[in-house]
C-alpha cells in the first residue's frame, strides 16, 4: 500500500468497514476492490502507484479481510456489496470507476446492478457470474478440505492455481516462499471461499448498464478463461479482452494490464 494512503471506516449495519485513500485528481475516483485471497493493502501494490498519480484511488475491505471484521453469521455478497457501496458513498461526491479482481469482480459487477447509480465505468479481472459448474465445486471442494487437513498444503494449492506454471517457474524460491505464506487459510478466507461455493448473482449481472471490461486471463487455473467468456456473454454489451496470463495479472502482467485499465477507462 502506499504510504501517504490514510486509512477510514464508515459502518455499515453495524460493521465497521475499513478502506484506505490514496491520490487525487480531476476525475472520477476509482474503487479497487481486491479478491478473496487478497487483501486491501497488497492487492494492488503494482497498480496503485500509477493510478494515484492522477486520480483518487478508494481500496475498500469486505468482510473476511484484514480491514473489516466478519458478521457472527454467514456472509453473503449483498453484504459485501452494501459494504462497499457505503464505502463509496463515505468517499466519494460523483459515481466512480470500479476496477475488482477474482471474487472482488464478482462484488463489483452486483454492486453495478444492484447500485447502478454509483458506478460510471467497470473493469472486473477474473471475475464469474457463479460457481455452480462440477468443475468449480471440485474445485472448492478440494480447497476447503484441505484448509481443514493441512494448512501448507492449502498455501501451495492456492498458489498453484492464483499463479500460471510459467510465472511460478521463474520466481526464486525465496518468493516463492514469501507468497506462499501470505496465503496460509484464516478465518475470513475460509467464510470468503464458503460464500463462492453457493455463489450467484446472474440476477444483478442483467441489470448492469455502465459500461463494462470483463478481463480474462488465457493461462488462468483458478476462474478458466471459458468461465471469463461466460462472464462476458451474461453483462449486457460488455467489452472483452484477454491477457496471456494466470489468474494474477496484476502480478505478472502490471504494464499490460495497466495500458488495458486505463484505455478503457478514459
Amino acid at each position: 500500500m502506499l504510504t501517504t494512503a490514510t486509512q477510514r471506516s464508515v459502518h455499515v449495519s453495524g460493521i465497521p468497514v475499513g478502506y484506505h485513500v490514496a491520490g487525487e485528481g480531476p476525475g472520477p475516483a476509482l474503487v479497487l476492490i481486491h479478491g478473496g485471497t487478497g487483501h486491501p493493502e497488497t492487492s494492488f501494490a503494482s497498480l496503485l502507484e500509477h493510478f494515484t498519480q492522477h486520480r483518487s484511488a478508494i481500496v475498500p475491505g469486505y468482510s473476511g479481510s484484514s480491514l473489516t471484521p466478519l458478521p457472527e453469521g454467514e456472509i453473503d455478497v449483498d453484504m459485501l456489496v452494501d459494504q462497499v457501496a457505503g464505502v463509496v458513498e463515505d468517499a466519494a461526491r460523483d459515481p466512480v470507476d470500479l476496477f475488482g479482481i477474482s471474487t472482488g469482480a464478482v462484488v463489483a459487477a452486483a454492486l453495478a446492478g444492484k447500485r447502478p447509480e454509483l458506478v460510471r465505468r467497470m473493469v472486473v479481472l477474473g471475475g464469474f457470474a457463479h460457481y455452480r459448474q462440477p468443475w468449480q465445486r471440485l474445485l472448492m471442494r478440494t480447497w476447503l478440505r484441505l484448509a481443514e487437513l493441512d494448512a501448507n498444503a492449502f498455501a501451495e494449492f492456492t498458489l498453484l492455481h492464483v499463479l500460471s506454471d510459467t510465472f511460478i517457474d521463474s520466481m526464486s524460491a525465496s518468493e516463492r516462499l514469501r507468497l506462499r505464506s501470505g496465503l496460509m487459510p484464516s478465518e475470513g478466507l475460509i467464510a470468503v471461499l464458503e460464500l463462492i461455493n453457493r455463489l450467484d448473482i446472474s440476477d444483478y449481472v442483467r441489470n448492469i448498464k455502465c459500461p463494462t471490461l470483463v478481463v480474462g486471463m488465457r493461462q488462468d487455473q483458478l476462474v478458466p478463461v471459458r468461465y471469463a467468456r461466460e462472464f462476458r456473454d451474461a453483462i449486457p454489451g460488455s467489452d472483452y479482452v484477454e491477457l496471456d496470463s494466470g489468474h494474477a495479472a496484476a502480478m505478472e502482467k502490471p504494464a499490460e494490464l495497466l495500458k488495458t485499465i486505463e484505455e478503457f477507462l478514459a
